[in-house]
């Protein structure tokens, strides 16, 4: 089953079961135990125990003291480097971002998103978004009202970065993020189905036009087990 080719044994032995556990496995399955991954491949225990410990380290599986090893939900992989629709790029994945519910605000008064994009009254976009069917996220995106006349009455596709294009010729061309780690409100938990105080992913943006032009901020906080986000770093 496993060649002499160089490449530790402990690593092929990982990569037939990464195989295997998106073959047939499910969130929250129980894998065979040490002994019995053994014996199937023919492998010593210490290789056994390797492969599993680098399944867990890439958030594949995770061991329950005393009840074995278990598939976890495998996370979403952002690309953060490249400037874009959450939706488009989940679609890509093979992924269903559906929204929930929806809201629109005019706020006139001051907010700190009027002074990020410079303008009078703000429209706030407002939704809570599922993914396959699960609770996934709660968006906050805030324009300037004036550039989106009639917004509420025209949005009709999932990706809002598609729509603000495709209606009124918006394009971002950069983006400045902030991304931190926030404890859930008890407003956040009861809607995403968690825990008070779970972790969440909490992400600000600040979209800009081509002419360096402040757009758009938006204010997204994810459910941490269903979220990665991929950041590349260049020598300076």
């Amino acid at each position: 089953m496993f060649s002499k080719n160089g490449i530790p044994l402990y690593y092929q032995l990982k990569e037939y079961l990464l195989k295997e556990i998106r073959d047939q496995y499910h969130a929250g399955d129980l894998l065979p135990s040490e002994a019995e991954i053994e014996q199937r491949y023919g492998v010593s225990r210490i290789t056994v125990r390797k492969a599993i410990e680098e399944l867990s380290r890439e958030g594949i599986v995770i061991k329950k003291q005393g009840k074995g090893t278990f598939v976890m939900e495998e996370k979403i992989l952002y690309d953060a480097n490249i400037i874009g629709s959450l939706t488009q790029r989940l679609e890509e994945q093979k992924h269903q971002l559906q929204t929930r519910s929806i809201e629109y605000i005019t706020i006139s008064e001051a907010h700190h998103a009027k002074t990020l994009l410079q303008c009078d009254t703000l429209l706030c976009i407002k939704r809570f978004r599922i993914l396959d069917g699960v609770p996934f996220a709660l968006m906050l995106n805030y324009i300037d009202s004036s550039k989106v006349p009639d917004l509420r009455q025209r949005f009709n596709i999932q990706s809002l970065y598609s729509f603000y294009k495709e209606a009124y010729g918006i394009a971002f061309h950069h983006a400045e993020e902030t991304v931190e780690a926030k404890a859930a409100t008890k407003e956040q938990a009861k809607k995403l189905g968690i825990p008070h105080n779970a972790p969440l992913l909490s992400l600000q943006r600040l979209s800009y036009s081509k002419d360096n032009t402040p757009m758009e901020y938006s204010d997204i906080v994810i459910k941490a087990d269903m979220y990665k986000h991929k950041i590349v770093l260049k020598k300076s």
